[in-house]
């Protein structure tokens, strides 16, 4: 009789066994309703579990537990409905900024020099600037373009010669006045005197 009794008790172990390690693969795809069926399953047959067994499904419990915090969001107040977080689709790309500032470069008009060069904050004051500096009875080539956000455009004349250009700025470095640039270009030359008149008679600092 007592060698009956203790191959059931046998046969019931192995059996909780088998059905905590099933759980436990079910777990892995379940979603919170499925896992807090799972965590009752396992609490109405905690007490009938031998020693081993009872410590595996503790510790199942716990995962199950952490499954389900990690599906679900913390209501912003107690009467919110808790929002189970659903996977998202990241296409690795973002959406382009705005310019902070736009360049608008004028050139000689037979030459081609760089004459003055202007920092405005938006590309429409910029070929505001352009149409105001522009003689009024001359004829003009358009070229323009707008893409990701960002406007381009140049104004040249019948013969190709650009007399402006409007581009997006460059604010990790400042812009080089055509004096500077001048100054620079003579010295590279020889002439240290224009870079030392540079410094005769500073603008303003802003």
């Amino acid at each position: 009789m007592a060698t009956a009794a203790t191959a059931i008790a046998t046969i019931t172990a192995v059996t909780a066994a088998d059905t905590l390690r099933a759980i436990e693969a079910r777990a892995e795809r379940a979603i919170v309703q499925e896992l807090r069926l799972m965590t009752h399953e396992i609490l109405g047959m905690r007490t009938q579990l031998v020693l081993e067994d009872r410590a595996h499904a503790d510790s199942l419990l716990m995962k199950l537990d952490h499954q389900e915090c990690a599906q679900t969001v913390a209501p912003a107040d107690p009467s919110s409905v808790p929002t189970y977080l659903m996977p998202t689709l990241t296409l690795g790309m973002s959406e382009p900024s705005m310019p902070t500032a736009y360049r608008v470069s004028f050139y000689d008009r037979e030459y081609g020099d760089l004459e003055d060069v202007v920092t405005l904050g938006s590309f429409e004051a910029g070929v505001q600037l352009v149409r105001d500096r522009l003689s009024a009875d001359g004829h003009y080539l358009i070229t323009a373009t707008w893409a990701n956000h960002q406007g381009e455009m140049t104004v040249s004349t019948p013969r190709q010669m650009v007399l402006a250009r409007i581009e997006v700025a460059d604010d990790r470095a400042p812009l080089v006045q055509p004096p500077v640039l001048k100054a620079c270009n003579a010295l590279q030359a020889g002439d240290t005197s224009s870079i030392t008149h540079l410094f005769e008679h500073l603008p303003e600092a802003a």
